[in-house]
């Protein structure tokens, strides 16, 4: 499909008042528009540009029960209370909207890390854009997006004639949400928490790992795969393929800083291009794939201006990899394919690639959480769905197929 053949007069002025009034790009907006209506996709846009109201915590089972987690974090003042849904869930409650206090001066942030500040996490020089004329170390300053967004209040701790930036630019003292500083508590400082999803938990306890079997993970989040060791007790034998030496060493690293250093040495760690991937027929019993892909469904998530372009070539990528993955699953094997976007072409549509391509055969999960996919595409009705203006989590797709 090519939304931009649906575009034209009247219509294309609406998609750039929203642009202006939303910053995200025209092709994103007509996408969803397709997809799910217009008025809709405003709602689902809307929703992304702001955080969940609970902030999802897993508790590492491994090491840490989860009722004792409750405990010590209420003992430090934290609003946490346990899930309904999954007993190694807990939620954070998230404060706000607030107002921001309004000052003169401004330090200019970049979009990715304003996602951060939105929620009071400080400003640090690499998230910097423009520090602002006339600030000065101990000055009040708001920080503001570069479409003048105040989104948070602080003090700056640089002056405007600094070249070279290190270290902390803004302490913030006031944002638009609240959320504790996770980093300077007990539980995640030692590794006995940590943030991830509703949707991918779902997603994971869905394909139920076992402990006897072959599992390959492909470009996984280091919560990801943390809890694939812990549904498996740590016994699988675990391969993860990587497309770069520093996504490896990120993986790695948060594997070592969640105290799992005993099970990350017994994975079998490989970084390899993609288009030079090469894989041994049908030696894995169970596949889980995260590609890369446009993050449509993160929250918050300012800002999206990719271009239709670049998510049709994601989606491309996307099978080309499949391509490689699937004769290296066995007959009865299962393929995990799971992305945080709430565009079909990187999820229903890949779903359909493998069903025609492969003849891979959909399993239908029932879910404790979320919803389903787009029925009108095969395989949709199926596969697991999370919408932020729905559910409160992000925006995510997961299809569990298995080779006959």
């Amino acid at each position: 499909m090519n939304a931009k053949n649906l575009v034209g007069g009247p219509i294309s002025k609406e998609l750039v008042n929203l642009r202006r009034q939303f910053h995200y790009s025209e092709d994103v907006i007509l996408r969803l528009s397709v997809y799910y209506g217009i008025f809709r996709a405003i709602r689902i846009i809307k929703a992304l540009r702001t955080p969940p109201k609970n902030l999802a915590i897993r508790v590492n089972t491994l090491r840490a029960d989860p009722d004792r987690i409750v405990e010590e974090l209420r003992s430090a003042g934290v609003n946490i209370y346990p899930s309904r849904v999954f007993r190694d869930v807990l939620f954070i409650r998230v404060e706000g909207p607030f107002e921001v206090k309004k000052v003169e001066k401004e330090v200019v942030v970049k979009d990715k890390s304003a996602e951060g500040i939105l929620l009071g996490a400080n400003l640090y020089a690499p998230g910097v854009l423009r520090v602002g004329e006339g600030v000065e170390i101990g000055d009040e300053v708001n920080v503001v997006t570069r479409f003048g967004e105040v989104i948070a209040y602080g003090i700056s701790k640089v002056s405007h004639t600094e070249k070279n930036l290190k270290g902390i630019v803004v302490e913030v003292k006031e944002s638009i949400y609240r959320i504790p500083n996770l980093k300077t508590l007990r539980p995640f400082m030692i590794g006995d928490a940590y943030i991830a999803s509703m949707a991918s938990t779902q997603a994971l306890k869905w394909l139920n790992p076992s402990e006897d079997e072959k599992i390959l993970c492909v470009s996984p989040s280091a919560e990801d795969l943390a809890y694939i060791i812990q549904l498996t007790h740590g016994r699988a034998d675990i391969t993860v393929v990587s497309k770069t030496e520093l996504e490896d060493l990120r993986i790695r690293e948060a594997l070592k800083k969640m105290r799992l250093e005993s099970f990350e040495k017994r994975i079998k760690w490989h970084v390899v291009e993609y288009k030079y991937l090469k894989l041994e027929n049908e030696a894995f019993d169970t596949v889980i794939v995260s590609p890369r892909n446009s993050k449509i469904g993160l929250r918050p998530r300012i800002t999206a201006f990719l271009k239709e372009e670049d998510i049709i070539r994601l989606s491309r990528l996307a099978k080309l990899l499949l391509d490689k993955i699937v004769p290296a699953v066995r007959k009865g094997g299962r393929i995990l394919y799971m992305v945080p976007s709430l565009d079909p072409a990187e999820g229903e549509f890949i779903t359909k690639y493998l069903i025609e391509t492969w003849n891979l055969e959909p399993i239908k999960g029932d879910f404790r959480w979320g919803g389903r996919g787009l029925k009108e595409i095969p395989g949709g009705d199926k596969a697991l769905r999370t919408y932020p203006d729905i559910h409160d989590d992000i925006g995510f797709f997961a299809s569990l197929l298995q080779k006959p």
